[in-house]
């Protein structure tokens, strides 16, 4: 991570990039907001939103800024902006001792990387780009999204809702017995499980905004924003009542099983990161493991 210390040093830092790259900017990758220095005239326009570049109407699943921040790293993705295919870096910088994201982006669109777009119109070369990003961010197993994605999207979402006096409920969902099953049937087995469970998980958030991803191994998270307490319980009950009702067959065998849920939310004034609210849904989740397994706490 590089450090700077006034605002000066890191106009010259960025002025050296402009030779390299079509468009260089500083990104908050919690706000989304940014700084932008155009290639040529190094004109700084202060308090942009990031996604709009790339004519979206919301922040790019596969932010690359946050994974930058959060892992302190810098990660490289392929955007297009309805006009060019741009490869974005993202790379972490401290101005005086803030982070920041410096993004550079490259115009790519004739280099080949990115290959058979020849021909495509700009539906179809959405569709490539977005196929791309989505695998990033995609569990292979489940087809839920995967852990990357939720140390990405959870402090934005988080943000969003305290930032904006509203409500963020989320359900950390795992398994019961699940060793149990791999160890008794097989893998494959445990597999058919995960999927139909992310599968009832998708099934059940269908508002604008939800999202279901695997945290890991047996256990899910499911996201909703602008939804209480209350109706966090409620979805996450209808989950459970789903998992409890299916049965799974492989080879002969009969498998059923069940799920624990924590159910925790967050709103205005609540100052929990996402890596403590997290904590309060894994304390959720070990009380209803802990009292008997297939039940919701919450």
């Amino acid at each position: 991570m590089s450090k700077m210390e006034n605002p000066q040093q890191l106009m010259q830092f960025l002025q050296q990039l402009e030779k390299i790259y079509n468009l260089v900017r500083i990104v908050d990758p919690l706000a989304k907001r940014v700084i932008t220095v155009s290639g040529c005239n190094s004109e700084m326009i202060e308090d942009s939103i990031c996604y709009e570049f790339w004519q979206k109407n919301n922040h790019c699943a596969n932010c690359v800024s946050m994974r930058a921040a959060n892992e302190n790293d810098t990660f490289v993705k392929i955007e297009y902006n309805q006009e060019k295919i741009f490869m974005a870096m993202a790379t972490p910088v401290v101005l005086s001792g803030r982070t920041h994201i410096v993004e550079m982006l490259k115009d790519i669109s004739e280099t080949g990387i990115v290959p058979d777009l020849k021909g495509k119109n700009v539906a179809e070369i959405n569709q490539i780009i977005e196929n791309l990003n989505q695998a990033a961010i995609t569990d292979e197993l489940t087809q839920v999204y995967n852990r990357r994605f939720i140390n990405e999207k959870l402090p934005i979402d988080l943000y969003a809702a305290v930032g904006n006096d509203g409500v963020l409920s989320a359900i950390l969902v795992d398994v019961d017995d699940f060793k149990q099953i791999n160890d008794t049937y097989g893998h494959s087995m445990g597999d058919r499980v995960l999927r139909r469970v992310a599968e009832i998980l998708k099934n059940n958030i269908q508002r604008k905004g939800d999202w279901a991803a695997r945290y890991g191994g047996d256990e899910f998270l499911v996201v909703l924003p602008d939804a209480d307490r209350k109706s966090a319980k409620k979805i996450a009950e209808r989950i459970r009542r789903q998992v409890e009702q299916e049965t799974f067959e492989l080879r002969g065998s009969t498998v059923s099983t069940t799920i624990s849920c924590g159910v925790s939310s967050a709103g205005p004034r609540d100052s929990a990161s996402a890596v403590d609210f997290f904590d309060r849904l894994d304390q959720k989740l070990y009380q209803s493991k802990h009292s008997g397994k297939n039940s919701i706490s919450g």
